[in-house]
């Protein structure tokens, strides 16, 4: 009796562990239904959507959100079970003919949030031909830091960067106008220039770097360092960053820019170095439009999850999270958030949220990710081996840029050869 009744309870918890639709949460203690959000918010930004999961903990007594803040969260999230998943808006394709992700629109409509409650950009980004696969968070572009003392206006142009640096190096031979790094941001300044120029960077379903048109737009960066000396030379991983923050040594002596072309997640650190000192613009026109690349999080529902509690849990908790009195939380971290009636919010008040209003300004000219299958991969080659030797060999010529950009292209066509579909 005594073993049929342990054979018992030992089926009814392998029973209870199996209902979560796919997710490996269950109930608290106190009988509230858990739900697992899994993100890679482990810099200063996690704070503030830890106000967002705990405000929504705090508002109801039915669901919890257990968020995870991890480094390596897409490795965890391939191997684990979640209900919630932040992905990037350049990684969603990949993710979504994985089969890891599913169409999230019927959670949305649950949840009373619509598409066109965003941005249309990122409206786009997240809308494919058989759904909408994520909900979006965010937009951040490449922003331009300036420091007032050394650049009391923003340059607009590559002209304005050429007169700024001639001011500069009549103070002194070590001050540069802006900074242009071998590596980090690579594949930021290889797009943002790309955008400018008004190339369509994707041919059937790969990226095509094998034009004229880029060779020559890339080589603008190549003449801001080695013929108008707009940029010091030799500036190496987050250069861009490093000398803003006069960190970068050449020859003995730091040399230091007035201006930055970086990431967002920069802000905190510069605005403690500079203060009141520190302006923020839009990036300025180095070739012919405005144009602008970055990134995007998003919100994406596991294709594990299919138990209608859960769905409804996490309706409740995107309805709580996208009413803007309480996303704007996100635009205190810096963030720029594209839910239209959180960025009015914003607007409303730039002068409480200087970077998101700022960004919000660039996302008219604002491309994302092309929607390729691992599109990561497919940039690669040409982040690591051609972008590199643009802005650090003073000799490299157009016909030698040609011949990498070919190669970039056929690494390209091999990576996108490998999607399920």
């Amino acid at each position: 009796m005594k073993n049929f009744l342990l054979y018992l309870a030992i089926i009814s918890v392998l029973i209870l562990s199996g209902c979560g639709g796919g997710s490996g949460s269950g109930e608290t203690a106190d009988g509230k239904i858990e739900l697992t959000f899994i993100n890679g918010f482990t810099g200063g930004d996690g704070d503030y959507m830890k106000k967002i999961t705990n405000g929504f903990n705090e508002s109801q007594d039915k669901y919890v959100i257990k968020e995870s803040q991890e480094k390596d969260h897409y490795t965890k999230f391939k191997t684990g079970n979640y209900d919630l998943v932040m992905i990037h808006t350049d990684l969603l394709e990949t993710f979504k003919q994985d089969g890891m992700i599913q169409d999230i629109s019927g959670l949305m409509e649950t949840a009373g949030i619509s598409p066109d409650d965003f941005h249309p950009v990122a409206k786009e980004q997240v809308t494919f031909d058989d759904g909408v696969f994520a909900l979006p968070l965010d937009i951040h572009p490449m922003t331009m830091f300036y420091n007032k003392k050394l650049a009391p206006e923003a340059p607009q142009t590559y002209e304005d960067f050429a007169k700024l640096t001639t001011t500069l190096q009549q103070q002194d031979p070590n001050l540069f106008a802006t900074g242009v790094p071998s590596a980090g941001l690579g594949e930021w300044f290889i797009m943002t220039v790309a955008a400018q120029n008004g190339i369509n960077m994707v041919e059937d379903n790969h990226v095509n770097f094998s034009q004229e048109e880029l060779a020559d737009a890339l080589m603008i960066y190549h003449d801001m360092i080695f013929k108008d000396k707009i940029s010091p030379q030799g500036l190496g991983l987050d250069g861009e960053f490093q000398a803003f923050m006069k960190q970068v040594d050449e020859g003995g002596s730091a040399v230091q820019t007035a201006t930055a072309l970086t990431g967002p997640w920069y802000y905190q650190a510069v605005k403690e170095a500079y203060g009141d000192d520190l302006g923020i613009a839009s990036v300025p026109v180095i070739a012919e439009q405005p144009g602008v690349y970055g990134a995007g999080h998003t919100l994406a529902l596991p294709s594990s999850v299919t138990d209608k509690e859960r769905m409804a849990g996490l309706a409740e908790f995107l309805k709580y999270m996208y009413t803007p009195e309480n996303l704007i939380n996100w635009a205190d971290s810096g963030q720029a958030p594209t839910h239209i009636p959180t960025m009015e919010l914003v607007e409303a008040d730039p002068e409480k949220y200087p970077l998101s209003a700022q960004n919000i300004k660039q996302f008219e000219s604002f491309e994302g990710a092309p929607k390729l299958y691992q599109y990561r991969e497919q940039v690669r080659y040409v982040v690591e081996n051609v972008y590199p030797k643009v802005v650090g060999d003073a000799n490299i010529t157009k016909e030698t840029l040609m011949s990498e950009l070919k190669k970039a292209t056929e690494q390209a066509k091999q990576v996108a050869e490998t999607a399920p579909q």
